[in-house]
């Protein structure tokens, strides 16, 4: 049966979108190869900047930690920072749940633990592709991304239990990669980590034995580990991460999340950028649907929205992740560095204005 909107992906682009769209008695399906709650790579970061859109919606984050400073760690140096306001730590077990029951409860039909083979098969007036940073829709809408070798990186993450950080996120460094520390709810602390692919000879799939490198190669990840104890059998990993352009709009495909761009997990600002870029997609989808002749002019509206609320963004994180993955080049870069201004650079070019956001949230709920 045909439905207004169909949304491949009920992560946190793909829910929200859902959950705004809905609100509006538009008739949208929410598809997922899931069932939820489920676990997912990601820092498990929620930068500030996407709250306002959380509070609109009604939903509340509960206990989940308090996040108020960033912490870089270099071999022989550490710089810190505050953020201007309060990110939160959450697994993407409770949040991605929680905007799940959100978009069902304002009326998206759900539809978890259903795998699509092909675009073909879903039968909507407007498809969204909210399927993350890789897909096999990707390889079917031919994608120019998928075909890139030389940009690929892999991450990789594990929950632990030990030394709490106490309302701070850390960042360390070590060759083609880095890490980034904090808490979630019920007492875990996330270390997830991205490595570029050349780094990984002799080691994929098996990341306890590259974690072991990394930490006889940096003390500073050896002191790390050692605070804590696994809280998961086993490490979560990830298809191939390529930090290459990609267009928010595919052969009539709109994108959501990180598919429709990735950004540096070191920024922070993936889910974020997810739920924004569902905001922003809303009322463009209204418009298609009351006038689907609009089609064309909507296409690259949306285009031209996206590049600019998220493409300076990504373009800067590229160049700090050069940085951090480069520990001498860090250490030497932080010797430099005094004060609050570098941090708050850092904060302006990878993040919203946070009342940039709370006005067009403001603008959507009337």
């Amino acid at each position: 049966m045909e439905v207004d909107v169909a949304i491949i992906g009920a992560g946190p682009g793909g829910s929200t979108l859902a959950a705004l769209l809905a609100a509006r008695a538009v008739n949208v399906t929410l598809i997922d190869r899931d069932s939820f709650p489920r676990d997912k790579l990601c820092g498990e970061f929620l930068s500030y900047d996407a709250l306002p859109i959380l509070d609109h919606l009604g939903i509340d984050l509960g206990n989940v930690p308090h996040i108020h400073r960033c912490r870089v760690v270099a071999r022989r140096r550490t710089y810190e920072f505050d953020f201007p306001h309060a990110a939160r730590g959450t697994s993407r077990m409770f949040i991605d749940a929680l905007l799940f029951r959100t978009a069902i409860a304002r009326g998206a039909t759900p539809h978890e633990g259903v795998t699509v083979a092909s675009l073909e098969d879903v039968n909507a007036r407007v498809i969204v592709g909210a399927w993350g940073r890789w897909g096999r829709f990707d390889t079917q809408l031919r994608r120019r991304f998928v075909r890139d070798r030389s940009h690929r990186n892999f991450g990789f993450k594990r929950h632990y239990r030990g030394v709490p950080n106490e309302g701070t996120i850390e960042l360390y460094s070590f060759g083609r990669g880095y890490l980034g520390v904090s808490d979630v709810e019920d007492g875990v602390t996330n270390i997830c980590g991205l490595v570029h692919a050349s780094r990984l000879a002799g080691h994929k799939g098996k990341w306890d034995s590259f974690v072991d490198m990394i930490r006889s190669e940096e003390p500073s990840l050896e002191t790390l580990y050692s605070r804590y104890a696994p809280a998961q059998e086993n490490f979560l990993s990830s298809e191939p991460v390529i930090f290459r352009a990609r267009s928010p709009v595919e052969r009539g495909v709109f994108m959501v999340g990180d598919a429709s761009g990735v950004i540096d997990p070191l920024t922070g600002n993936g889910m974020a950028m997810a739920i924004q870029s569902a905001l922003v997609l809303a009322p463009l989808i209204v418009r298609l649907l009351a006038h689907p002749d609009e089609r064309g002019a909507i296409e690259r509206e949306y285009r031209a929205r996206h590049a600019a609320m998220f493409r300076p963004r990504i373009a800067w994180s590229r160049r700090v992740a050069s940085l951090l993955s480069r520990p001498a080049l860090l250490d030497a870069s932080l010797r430099a560095v005094r004060g609050r201004a570098a941090g708050e650079l850092l904060l302006r070019r990878t993040r919203a204005d946070r009342d940039e956001v709370a006005r067009l949230a403001d603008a959507w709920f009337g």
